[in-house]
């Protein structure tokens, strides 16, 4: 049985009671330390021949225990140093008049580690000067003229410094779970973003974490480098970033997130409200798809050897596309620009374990006065394409050009021929006369209107778009509930956005009821059309 319990704990507890003391002590080092005391106590007791009753229950008594006694001798030695006064560094000897650096000769002592520690957290108002007066053993008179400071206000904020780090290094700190497991987050955006903001803002951990803290938490810099065991210097850098890319603002003197990141919680009550309703609605979805199907396809939208299946994915995301944009108070657009005079959205989701995906993307390369590339890219089935066409929009131009006008490829100019390569059996292919015969949908605007007039008119439309409203209706309810008031212009904006995650469920009970079919080829053009006028 000892032998059973010695390897369940070193399987099992190891790794988890390094964290309690991570959590516990702040710094690595000292959770070594106390991980090791723990351990030692644990195999000891064990050896001894042990065999507690609940032996999860006992391993943590002994943790919480031995960090309670570390945790006493911690403060005692604190309380050995109270006497430390910050202003006694005024007085120690100047760097030259010894054989080794002050910093050296001070490395291990337990009072320049603490103060080390705060200097770390104090805000960069004080710290410069602080540095350059501890550290770096300038004179005060010295430092106001390299500021270009009143040698009064270096001289009280030396003062206030050193009532900060007193009261900072009698203190123990106890840094946030985000310090030793960083959290992550998913991202939605909308609109142009040809800067490459919001996504190369928020590609790493530690802004993701930042932006996680201070989501309906405004938060200082000192409180957000407690929370991720970040010196301050390192998290002021890391939220200027944040703050010019437009996520996060400053209020007073905190930082909050400025878009919405959905907690689990929310996103599981919006997923319930969705689903809910789902069946319902998306047997309306089919039948009304199904029936305008012949009258879609009438309109010259897909050529002959485009197949009926191919048509219906594309109809039935259309179909619920043009529903949701006549809902009452549906607006995809983002309520105001951004710094930079782009116009995109942002929305933030917790990681959270739904029973399906609800992702899916649509995505545009062109001029939308002249023709335009649009591809709907599902999360599921293989389905997330992206063709060379959505790299370069002098793709999107020659393919309306040849099409419009009925151009040969092998009439085409040098330059046009090297984009001709890469339309040709991507998103095209030549026929026996020559002629270029698109493999997508090529649909005019005019035409557009007339589908959306099929559409409309369809007997269930009236009973479908009551089903929709009342969904939107209740996620804008439940946003409500989440709400943080600096993002209350947001809030229709953001329940526009989850509620696109409808056209995803609708995709797979299509699938799922044989409604919708999945295509042989590994290459297809599922979800893809231009249109010009």
């Amino acid at each position: 049985m000892c032998r059973q319990l010695i390897k369940s704990f070193t399987e099992n507890y190891i790794e988890k009671l390094f964290y309690f003391c991570l959590k516990k002590t702040g710094n690595s080092a000292e959770a070594q330390d106390l991980a090791s005391d723990i351990t030692l106590n644990i195999l000891t007791a064990l050896h001894s021949g042990t065999i507690p009753e609940h032996f999860s229950a006992w391993v943590w008594q002994i943790a919480r225990n031995r960090y309670s006694s570390w945790a006493d001798k911690k403060q005692h030695r604190l309380n050995s140093i109270a006497f430390f006064d910050i202003n006694d560094y005024d007085n120690l000897p100047d760097k030259s008049s010894i054989n080794e650096p002050l910093e050296t000769s001070l490395l291990h002592s337990e009072e320049l580690s603490l103060l080390r520690r705060e200097l770390a957290f104090i805000s960069a108002d004080y710290r410069q000067i602080v540095v350059a007066f501890y550290i770096d053993d300038q004179k005060a008179k010295d430092i106001a003229a390299s500021l270009c400071l009143p040698l009064g206000t270096v001289l009280s904020k030396l003062s206030r410094a050193r009532k900060i780090l007193k009261e900072g290094m009698c203190m123990a700190r106890e840094f946030g779970s985000k310090s030793y497991n960083p959290e992550d987050v998913n991202f939605f955006s909308s609109g142009s973003q040809p800067s490459g903001l919001p996504w190369n803002a928020v590609y790493r951990k530690i802004p993701k974490n930042i932006l996680l803290e201070a989501s309906n938490n405004p938060s200082t810099i000192e409180e957000l480098a407690v929370e991720l065991g970040i010196a301050v210097p390192y998290i002021e850098e890391e939220v200027n970033l944040l703050v010019q890319a437009t996520l996060l603002k400053k209020v007073g003197d905190k930082f909050v997130t400025d878009f919405f990141i959905l907690s689990k919680e929310c996103s599981q009550e919006i997923y319930s409200i969705q689903r809910k309703s789902a069946t319902e609605r998306n047997k309306m979805f089919d039948t009304i798809v199904s029936e305008s199907l012949e009258k879609v396809r009438a309109l010259r939208i897909a050529e002959d050897h485009i197949s009926d299946s191919t048509v219906k994915w594309w109809l039935m995301v259309y179909c619920a596309d043009y529903y949701l944009s006549t809902l009452k108070g549906y607006d995809v657009n983002f309520p105001y620009t951004r710094k930079n005079g782009e116009n995109w959205g942002f929305v933030g989701y917790e990681n959270i374990e739904l029973p399906e995906t609800i992702v899916m993307g649509h995505t545009g390369r062109g001029d939308e006065s002249k023709a335009m590339f649009w591809t709907y890219q599902f999360s599921d089935y293989n389905l997330w394409q992206d063709p060379k066409i959505l790299h370069d929009s002098s793709y999107v131009t020659l393919l309306a050009d040849i099409l419009k006008n009925k151009r040969k490829p092998s009439a085409l100019t040098d330059s046009e021929q090297n984009f001709w390569k890469g339309l040709n059996g991507e998103v095209a292919h030549l026929n026996a006369d020559g002629f270029a015969v698109p493999d997508i949908l090529v649909i005019h605007r005019e035409t557009l209107k007339e589908i959306k007039e099929i559409l409309k008119s369809h007997p269930l439309y009236t009973k479908i778009m009551e089903n929709i409203q009342d969904v939107f209706d209740k996620i804008v309810q439940v946003l409500k509930k989440y709400n943080t008031p600096y993002l209350k212009d947001q809030l229709i904006y953001c329940a526009s956005i989850k509620i696109l995650e409808i056209r995803v469920i609708l995709i797979h009970d299509a699938v799922a009821s044989g409604s919708l079919t999945l295509p042989d080829s590994k290459h297809n053009t599922i979800g893809m059309w231009i249109e010009f006028e």
